[in-house]
């Protein structure tokens, strides 16, 4: 493929990525998106150098004017945007950077050209990287790097080829000779991957080295937290059924210390309520509290009545991903006792729930260690309680309720002795006759628990969880209601838990006398199935979630602390590395070193410093030798190039509007033509039209890439000699058309 067409695909290819990072990261407007997709379609098979589409190209070109007057109809489009339709600066930015890729797309002739359009590429990689964290920008970002090395690369060497054509017009603008067309070589394959890998890896170098400071500027947009239900202050019966059909990842869960899984399921509390007024549950013990911050990220959480702590559960450490939520919750497993993390401030309320100051926008990682309450063999005694009303009055009281239901809970609780009994005896009561179902009817009544239990006898976790905190408080055993999630899904590839919307879950914590608050789940089983993919896309899937997780603590949640841990661990490995690769080398380096130091003894302390300072001498002229020969530093024999810029756009329009004349009368440029073998091809097809084709070739170049500045008087003359071209007899074209070969019709373009 010949440079010139591969810069373009390559440019073009460049704006792509960048297009679908935005498209990806961004909302955007449905009439730019479909604009800007066929604008690069266009320049794609503009690309192809079909002969029909460089003829369509030649007869809708635009000149300068027209386009620079599209810049500023988009920069109308932008103000007007940002102030009366998106309201927002930002994407309005994003819209107008849109604008002015699909403008240069068209207007992709002149090295500035190209270098807009870079320019614009980087600027919508940068936006996209600023509104997501999401793993696929990683894909992206890395074929905008290949593409952008390559882009460069070639953009440099197609400058560079036309540079030698210059040089050849200058004097002798009909130069005899062959030209050498430029390709993409093996050589230069190679070195264009090389540097493409040699970008990538100092990237990757530079960004674990740079720990981060934020996670992205304008993460996941603005008022686009995930939506919860079931975790303000009220909730009604039936809310969190409306939650269970919904897959959205909340949050993932692990477990570090190694911890045993509780019989696969892990509950995170969430919201508790107190006040059941017959319909809905109310949270009254709203009132928050800050939690102490012993240390900088370390917060204590403060038990109320706490036991002993030989009488908790043993420690359980989570570590817990949270996504973007639109509630302050602050999830854990019961009962948490301390969290570190990056967050503002942590707030509780009496009944233990953790919240955030404010609902976060972006994700929240943080660590809890909980200890659970289980039941002590004292509560299972059968021994009179009564618990004080001004402590736990709130968690006893219930409102009207039918005599079918008080009746109901005597004949259940009817022998039983303690409180743990009792609360035992209801939820095996609800566990054995009664039905979990999503597919409940909706359905207007009095009283929603009596139509639970004595009509439907099927329904949300929400319904079995007040019927049993209900039926407790009727038997003067304090009982509350709480909200959270029931974690299930097991990811076996990064050992932790994967919780849904769908986990939400309702349970009832049971105030026993000597145990505490303990937890007691009476609903059933689910019999919907959420797991409709076939076995191996959830494999898939588990799989693609762990490099999620990892994608995300590795990234977006890199701090200085991952990157000292990192450098430890890095030291702490090289030290064995490093021990055996003294070995190694030790074994093939000691006779050498025995040698030398044989040669050296036998020398006089006096002859070692001329042996060294010629060494080094010897050592830097090679050096230069080397570099001159290379030419690493850029130099040339003639010195830096001066070019003359006061004429090089109206020349640019001059050659334009000539090889669009020729177009007409059938002598096409192909793309990998340089300019001087199309003078020559235009004096073999053309002979009457060479003269003013060559003059104003050579000043093309010149203004190009020469180092003598172009008068106002050459100027003059190269517009005279278009004229003339111009005018030349229309009998021309058909001669022209029966002696142009099929080489100068091939796939080609314009400049």
């Amino acid at each position: 493929m010949a440079v010139d067409q591969a810069l373009r695909l390559l440019s073009v290819l460049l704006a792509s990525v960048s297009f679908i990072g935005l498209v990806l990261a961004a909302s955007l407007p449905a009439w730019l998106t479909v604009v800007t997709a066929s604008a690069l379609m266009i320049a794609l098979i503009r690309t192809s150098g079909l002969p029909v589409a460089h003829r369509v190209a030649a007869q809708i070109t635009l000149s300068t004017t027209t386009w620079n007057i599209f810049v500023l109809l988009g920069f109308l489009v932008f103000w007007v945007d940002s102030l009366w339709v998106s309201r927002d600066l930002l994407h309005a930015g994003i819209h107008f950077l849109l604008i002015l890729m699909v403008i240069k797309l068209g207007n992709l002739q002149l090295h500035r050209d190209y270098q807009h359009l870079y320019a614009i590429s980087l600027v919508a990689v940068l936006a996209a990287a600023s509104l997501t964290t999401d793993l696929w920008y990683f894909p992206v970002f890395l074929a905008y790097v290949v593409f952008g090395v390559w882009a460069l690369l070639l953009f440099q060497v197609a400058k560079r080829s036309e540079e030698i054509h210059a040089s050849a017009l200058k004097g002798q603008p009909m130069r005899e000779g062959p030209e050498k067309h430029t390709d993409v070589t093996p050589q230069l394959l190679w070195m264009g991957n090389g540097l493409a890998l040699a970008t990538i890896g100092v990237t990757i170098l530079m960004f674990f080295m740079i720990p981060r400071v934020g996670a992205g500027f304008y993460q996941k947009g603005i008022g686009e937290n995930i939506r919860m239900s079931g975790f303000s202050n009220t909730v009604d019966l039936g809310a969190i059924g409306t939650m269970k059909r919904d897959p959205s990842v909340v949050m993932r869960v692990e477990l570090p210390d190694g911890s045993e899984r509780q019989g696969g399921q892990l509950y995170l509390r969430g919201s508790v309520f107190d006040q059941y007024n017959g319909r809905s549950w109310t949270n009254l013990l709203s009132h928050r509290h800050a939690v102490t911050e012993n240390s900088p990220g370390t917060f204590v959480v403060e038990r109320r009545g706490a036991r002993e702590s030989a009488q908790l559960g043993p420690p359980l450490r989570q570590h817990i991903l949270l996504e973007p939520l639109d509630t302050t919750v602050l999830f854990a497993a019961p009962f948490a006792e301390i969290i570190t993390g990056k967050l503002p401030a942590v707030q509780a309320d009496v009944s233990g729930g953790l919240y955030l100051p404010f609902a976060s926008s972006t994700r929240i990682e943080y660590s809890v260690v909980s200890r659970s309450h289980p039941v002590l063999p004292a509560d299972r005694q059968a021994e009179p309680v009564s618990y004080r009303e001004s402590v736990f009055g709130p968690f006893m009281q219930v409102p009207d309720l039918s005599e079918r239901l008080m009746g109901l809970t005597e004949e259940i609780v009817r022998g039983k002795r303690n409180a743990y009994d009792k609360a035992v005896a209801i939820k095996s009561h609800l566990l054995q006759n009664y039905q979990y179902s999503l597919d409940v009817a909706h359905r207007e009544h009095e009283d929603p628990l009596e139509d639970f239990l004595f009509s439907r006898k099927t329904g949300y976790c929400e319904h079995y969880a007040t019927t049993m905190a209900v039926m407790l408080r009727t038997q003067g055993i304090p009982a509350r209601l709480i909200t959270g999630f029931l974690a299930t899904e097991w990811n076996e590839y990064g050992n932790y838990f994967v919780v849904r919307q769908q986990d939400a879950h309702a349970w009832v914590e049971v105030f026993l006398p000597h145990s505490g608050w303990v937890i007691m789940d009476p609903t059933p089983e689910s019999g919907d199935s959420f797991g409709g993919a076939p076995a191996a896309w959830q494999t898939f899937g588990r799989m693609l979630d762990s490099v999620r997780l990892r994608w995300s603590r590795m990234v977006v949640q890199y701090s200085t602390v991952d990157q000292l841990a990192m450098v430890k661990g890095i030291q702490t490995g090289s030290v064995t590395a490093k021990n055996r690769a003294r070995e190694s080398l030790a074994s093939i380096f000691d006779p050498i070193a025995a040698m030398v130091g044989a040669v050296i003894s036998g020398l006089d302390g006096d002859d070692l410093v001329p042996i060294a300072g010629g060494g080094l001498v010897l050592t830097a002229i090679c050096l230069f030798l080397w570099f001159s020969r290379k030419k690493v530093w850029g130099w040339s024999r003639g010195g830096c190039d001066a070019k003359a810029m006061d004429l090089e756009e109206p020349i640019m329009g001059l050659y334009k509007r000539m090889l669009t004349q020729l177009s007409r009368k059938g002598l096409l440029k192909p793309a990998a033509m340089g300019p001087l073998e199309f003078v020559r091809m235009t004096r073999e097809h053309w002979a009457e039209a060479v003269v003013a084709v060559a003059t104003v070739t050579e000043l093309y170049c010149r203004g190009r890439f020469g180092r003598v500045p172009i008068t106002q008087e050459e100027y003059r003359s190269a517009e005279g000699h278009l004229q003339q071209l111009i005018g030349l007899e229309r009998h021309a074209t058909g001669c022209l058309n029966e002696g142009v070969g099929a080489e100068a019709i091939g796939a080609g373009k314009g400049i």
